[in-house]
């Protein structure tokens, strides 16, 4: 990670949901494909496979998501990015845009931060932005 002016920490630890879950909008589950966190974990559709970015983007794009050109805020709509290491399709984490054109994300079962761009968190735990997808807000 790099330095950057807009990191803060905004919620302590709480392991009760992970990255996916809160890109999804959600803090009451814990998401991911394979279940492999003690039977807990919950997946939107019925997809239950490896976790490659392609499952991420389906259950995203369930939800309303579509892939978009860039990680500028758009007035009316909600972004997210979805990471992976390099030369993998293993989705190793989620970033979603605030209303304001921060970020926030999810450390495991810690910490929700904020950040500036989805860029500034990648590296060698996240690995690099694979893809952003955007969403029309309802209101």
């Amino acid at each position: 990670m790099q330095y950057d002016e807009g990191f803060l920490l905004t919620s302590p630890e709480n392991p009760d949901y992970n990255c996916i879950a809160w890109a999804y909008g959600t803090d009451k589950c814990w998401m991911w494909p394979e279940n492999e966190y003690d039977g807990v974990s919950t997946w939107p559709n019925d997809y239950t496979g490896s976790p490659d970015i392609e499952a991420f983007m389906k259950a995203f794009a369930d939800a309303g998501y579509e892939e978009c050109e860039n990680a500028e805020q758009e007035p009316m709509y909600t972004k997210i990015a979805l990471y992976t290491y390099p030369h993998t399709q293993e989705c190793t984490h989620a970033a979603r845009q605030l209303p304001n054109g921060l970020w926030t994300s999810k450390l495991g079962s810690s910490y929700d931060i904020q950040h500036s761009t989805p860029y500034v968190i990648q590296g060698r735990l996240y690995g690099n932005v694979y893809c952003l997808m955007k969403k029309k807000m309802t209101q």
